[in-house]
């Protein structure tokens, strides 16, 4: 009995320590992850470095989140000259953009790496003025078309940009002050125009030749078109009404078909309508609200799965060219509207998206977003406080990893650890090769 009393008693002392151990990681791990978070702007690599060290230590909810908002802060730009933003779209490679601001009007955008900066976000330089109004706008593939339209005349321009210091105008449409504009999509090559108006129509315009002529005009919903959105090839369209969705086989631009009609499915009975959708470029995939379709077959588009939480059918979308990648704007529980974030969600298998970053702009709302068609280039546009973009990594395993395998922190120098936390420098700053990245599952 007194051989058991001892085993027992040592076993009690073994475990006791091993539950002092690790609250003391968890504790130290959460006090270096606060260190990293207070580093923030002003030495961003103090602050990856701290967070990834506190992850190594102990990956838990805190830390993991400490680190992916400070690696999406640093990757964070600023166009300067945006205010209200009204509507943004963005060419394929993410390099132009196209705002449209209630302050400023529309121009375009250059988005190009700051070599000086020694961070991996982008810089906004506002290369054209093209319009002093403002409205819904799109941008084709490659940059050289941009429309701008007016939502309350219904208004439509459209611009050559092949010149860049001499944009060539042409008016599409002359509103007429009855029908409100409400969303505008081009093909990729941009010789295709789509409008939607709040009369419940949609509009097929062909720009070739820089002689616009209207091909078709439809009228399938019963509410304002709130998004049109088409496939690259422009031979599928999705539209998206408060009352439905409507898949528009395209073979004839001359009689566009409604090919489906996604009237309730998916679709949360506390939200009164869909407002939100968005096609990726290769015309495979649709978001519609908060649900994920395969629409290859446009006769016989399939729910593949739905976005995660609570937010509204009305939330903002854009998506990759090949839809494996979405970014919203969502309504976070508890917090304030003002401060919803934007997150990328990784669809590659659309049954479990996963979130891939959680992006935030400084107290101001997100609500219009554009994507680059390989993912990695975001656009938010909010309702006062401008425009803003980032760089992220190619999502492969996860956003903390794909960040620092792409910019891994460098060895610090001695003493520099000391400087910059007080807790004890942890064993990974001493290993060879060092490697912090080969840590991280």
């Amino acid at each position: 009995m007194l051989a058991a009393g001892a085993v027992l008693l040592s076993l009690l002392i073994g475990t006791g320590a091993y539950l002092g151990l690790r609250t003391q990681t968890v504790s130290e791990a959460r006090a270096i992850a606060l260190e990293g978070v207070r580093q923030r702007g002003s030495d961003w690599y103090a602050a990856n470095l701290l967070g990834y060290v506190a992850v190594l230590n102990h990956p838990d909810g805190y830390t993991r989140s400490a680190l992916a908002e400070t690696l999406a802060e640093e990757r964070r730009g600023f166009l300067p000259g945006t205010g209200t933003v009204i509507d943004v779209a963005m060419s394929s490679d993410g390099r132009s953009a196209l705002v449209s601001d209630a302050r400023e009007g529309s121009g375009l955008w250059r988005l190009e790496r700051n070599p000086e900066a020694g961070r991996e976000n982008l810089t906004g330089n506002r290369s054209t003025m093209l319009d002093r109004g403002y409205g819904p706008v799109a941008l084709s593939s490659d940059g050289r078309i941009a429309v701008i339209g007016n939502d309350a005349s219904g208004d439509v321009k459209m611009w050559d940009l092949s010149e860049d210091d001499d944009p060539r105008r042409t008016v599409v449409r002359a509103g007429d002050h009855t029908e409100r504009l409400l969303d505008v999509s081009l093909s990729a090559d941009g010789m295709t125009l789509f409008a939607g108006f709040g009369n419940g129509s949609v509009e097929i315009w062909s720009l070739e030749g820089g002689k616009p002529r209207m091909l078709a005009r439809v009228r399938e919903h019963a509410s304002g078109v709130n998004v049109v959105s088409a496939s690259g090839d422009g031979k599928k369209l999705l539209t998206i009404s408060e009352d439905s969705a409507v898949v528009w086989s395209l073979a004839d631009p001359l009689h566009p078909a409604p090919s489906s009609r996604l009237r309730s499915a998916g679709r949360k009975p506390t939200v009164s309508g869909w407002s939100g959708g968005v096609m990726s470029t290769d015309g495979r995939r649709a978001i519609v609200g908060r649900t994920v379709w395969d629409v290859t077959d446009p006769v016989r588009p399939t729910q593949v799965g739905s976005l995660p939480s609570q937010a509204e059918g009305g939330v903002p979308l854009a998506v990759a060219g090949d839809g494996s990648a979405v970014a919203t704007v969502e309504n976070e529980p508890g917090g304030v509207s003002s401060l919803d974030p934007v997150v990328v969600w990784g669809l590659k298998d659309p049954s479990h998206p996963i979130p891939l970053a959680t992006l935030r702009v400084p107290d101001s709302q997100s609500w219009q977003l554009a994507m680059s068609g390989d993912g990695t280039t975001i656009l938010a546009g909010t309702r006062a406080g401008g425009a803003y973009s980032w760089l992220l990594p190619k999502p492969r395993s996860g956003f903390i990893r794909d960040a620092c395998v792409a910019s891994q922190p460098l060895r610090p120098p001695p003493g520099f650890w000391e400087k910059i936390s007080e807790v004890r420098p942890p064993d990974v700053l001493n290993e060879e090769p060092f490697d912090i990245c080969s840590g991280l599952s």
